[in-house]
């Protein structure tokens, strides 16, 4: 089969998923009638892959996703807020459409701020605003703090920082991790295995222990996965599986401290109340120190699962927007 008619296969099993409108209050979003466009940010082991929607002679807001999801978690947020401020949506290295870093390396946590600047260096921005979630949050939240002065404003979902942490566990795990580590890189070339439609929306449903709803796995599935070449009527996952066995790099708990009293700049805080990251103690006495170090930081309880921005969008668009205005930015 050509690779135009695996394509083909996989819209038409999206599209019998994918709803038309969404709600915002009382006004209806098409994001089919959004301006969207695809870009690739050349990288030194490739590119990075990334949706805008908005318009393109306006520095836009760099959204970045959580761990094994890519840019189409912004999906139905992003119409809601693009005709005020453009939405420039990456795929991380390894998610989505983007390249995946050379074999014999592995992911680490602390590259992703480091991408950041390097795409902001690329489009040559004076300042960069950010909207992130889960590990996309917390890249975010590391590059407002390494650069105080370089971030005009940060929104986060559901998470700042890593939650808590047990260095007994960890440590007990990192021989279990380190050979995952060297299975993966024997397997970059291997087709992963393949399923039906309804059972990847089962895997991703339950995957996330529920978070990701049913009706949202198709904003996922759209970039996140290719046609099988054995069975065009399966699709497997496309991100590196190297993914899977990032080895954690525990931090002392007073460098973090040290770090989040740098977050200066404007900042919107949402907390998903159904999920359960960023609900130990640690995490909350981290927000705390944000809370007393900055006075423009701002948090909302909002009911929801982790993926609160991808299943319901309606309920963080009118607070961003609120935020927005209220520091003239729209």
């Amino acid at each position: 089969m050509s690779r135009k008619a695996v394509a083909t296969t996989l819209n038409r099993s999206l599209q019998l998923l994918r709803p038309k409108l969404h709600c915002f209050g009382r006004i209806k979003y098409n994001r089919l009638h959004t301006t969207v466009k695809e870009i690739k940010i050349p990288v030194p082991w490739g590119h990075v892959s990334a949706k805008l929607w908005g318009q393109e002679n306006r520095r836009p807001v760099l959204a970045l996703h959580g761990w094994q999801d890519n840019a189409g978690t912004w999906d139905p947020l992003a119409p809601m807020i693009s005709d005020k401020l453009p939405i420039l949506a990456i795929d991380f290295p390894g998610h989505g459409h983007s390249s995946w870093i050379p074999p014999g390396f592995q992911y680490y946590p602390w590259d992703l701020p480091r991408l950041i600047l390097t795409i902001r260096d690329y489009f040559k921005w004076d300042k960069i605003s950010i909207l992130g979630h889960s590990m996309g949050s917390i890249a975010g939240m590391r590059f407002a703090c390494v650069f105080p002065d370089d971030v005009d404003f940060y929104i986060a979902v559901d998470s700042l920082i890593y939650d808590d942490y047990d260095l007994n566990q960890v440590v007990e795990r990192f021989p279990k991790i380190l050979r995952k580590i060297q299975l993966a890189q024997t397997r970059l070339n291997d087709e992963p295995p393949a399923y039906t439609m309804d059972e990847i929306k089962q895997k991703w449903y339950l995957g996330t222990n529920k978070s990701v709803a049913l009706e949202s796995v198709q904003y996922l599935a759209e970039r996140g996965l290719k046609a099988s070449s054995t069975d065009p009527n399966k699709f497997y996952f496309n991100r590196d599986a190297r993914l899977k066995s990032i080895l954690f790099n525990p931090e002392n708990k007073l460098l973090v401290e040290t770090l989040v009293k740098r977050l200066k700049c404007p900042t919107l805080y949402f907390k998903a109340i159904d999920s359960p990251y960023a609900s130990d103690k640690y995490s909350m006495e981290m927000r705390e120190v944000v809370e007393r170090n900055n006075a423009k930081f701002e948090s909302h309880f909002v009911p929801g699962t982790h993926h609160i921005q991808l299943n319901n969008p309606e309920r963080l668009a009118p607070t961003i927007i609120t935020f927005l205005q209220r520091y003239n930015f729209i």
